[in-house]
């Protein structure tokens, strides 16, 4: 008598259809943890945008106006040592970042349908 060696046809379209199970139930729960994650991130960005702008503002009286898209580098020099005094630089291709009328906004980059999120620069009031 032969001794069957490996597994049958039938064993291994089983695991196949619990691998594709679990993989259907993990996989929206991965992609939901992974927006939040990148929207946790523009928040801090928009936070450090703000930290930025109001000293700036407090110097020069104004805030600046810009839009980034991937990379944002805000530098100040405010007593005009040439030192910068103040300075944020970072790049995030998720969201692209504006100033403009004192009121920072971050959106999505991509064509996601993302409601902007936005801080406002004196009060510091979020939309989010």
């Amino acid at each position: 008598m032969r001794k069957r060696k490996g597994f049958t046809l039938m064993e291994l379209i089983i695991v196949v259809i619990i691998i594709a199970i679990l993989a259907a139930v993990g996989l929206p729960q991965f992609f939901k943890a992974a927006g939040k994650a990148k929207e946790s991130r523009a928040k801090n960005n928009l936070g450090e945008i703000r930290r930025v702008e109001l000293a700036v503002q407090s110097v020069t009286g104004a805030w600046t106006t810009f839009v980034a898209t991937n990379t944002v580098a805000l530098v100040a020099d405010l007593d005009g040592d040439a030192i910068n005094d103040v300075s944020i630089s970072f790049y995030d291709a998720d969201y692209q970042y504006a100033v403009a009328a004192g009121v920072a906004t971050a959106t999505t980059a991509g064509a996601g349908l993302i409601t902007p999120l936005t801080v406002n620069l004196t009060s510091g009031v979020t939309n989010w």
